[in-house]
């Protein structure tokens, strides 16, 4: 989830520009609507990096101690 992070932030600024710079069009509900399944998705991304990251560095810490019991 996180190699997707760069394409939901520009999906979020792009849809963000259209639908709230209050020019009113047929589509401008859809297009927030989009912004906000985007913003979403930005921030599950932002979080999923987050945790993933933590569970790496724990990881090689726990082989890393391994290697030097052995």
């Amino acid at each position: 989830m996180k190699k997707y992070t760069i394409h939901f932030l520009l999906l979020t600024i792009i849809t963000f520009a259209l639908g709230f710079s209050g020019i009113e069009f047929a589509g401008a509900s859809v297009i927030r609507f989009i912004c906000l399944i985007a913003g979403i998705g930005l921030m599950i991304s932002c979080l999923d990096a987050v945790i993933l990251s933590k569970q790496n560095r724990r990881l090689r810490k726990t082989l890393k101690a391994e290697k030097i019991r052995k």
